[in-house]
């Protein structure tokens, strides 16, 4: 990725990747119904909703036959959780959020170094989120990271930490 960006946690790293994809008030976002909390949570002190989408029985990462129906006007952002190592199906989600002229958060916070057919988990997405805590694959005590190849999204989600 071009730009790379140190959180204090994973949780603040996707609260700025929320906010600098433009999730705000009365805005909604898409998360999978089974991960750790801090992959929705940063939506509501945002003021955005969060709508759960099912997960795959097999990978227990979201299921992008269930994301469809659930784009409305109010939703700005897919977040994919890729969870314990398994990787999202990233091309049919890449796919829906162009169609929608939505932004694809990764939360790659389980799955540091795994690919998606050949591709580096983390950097598919319009931006990606990870902690860095001592139960992950790259733990360095405690920390955060965002990046994206997106220049606007790297200055907002400056913008957002420098504030």
């Amino acid at each position: 990725m071009k730009y790379a960006l140190g959180h204090n946690t994973g949780t603040a790293a996707l609260q700025a990747a929320m906010w600098a994809c433009g999730v705000g008030a009365g805005d909604e976002i898409i998360c999978p119904s089974i991960t750790y909390w801090a992959s929705a949570l940063p939506a509501f002190s945002l003021r955005a909703t969060v709508n759960f989408a099912d997960i795959d029985p097999d990978t227990l990462t979201i299921d992008p036959n269930d994301i469809d129906h659930r784009i409305n006007e109010r939703t700005k952002a897919i977040i994919v959780v890729h969870y314990c190592g398994y990787p999202c199906d990233m091309d049919p989600i890449m796919e829906i959020a162009e169609r929608y002229g939505l932004k694809v958060i990764e939360d790659a916070s389980h799955a540091h170094g795994g690919h998606y057919k050949g591709r580096l988990i983390g950097t598919i997405g319009h931006v990606t989120a990870m902690s860095c805590m001592s139960g992950k694959a790259l733990p360095i005590g405690e920390g955060g990271m965002l990046m994206t190849n997106d220049q606007e999204i790297y200055q907002r989600a400056v913008a957002w930490g420098h504030y």
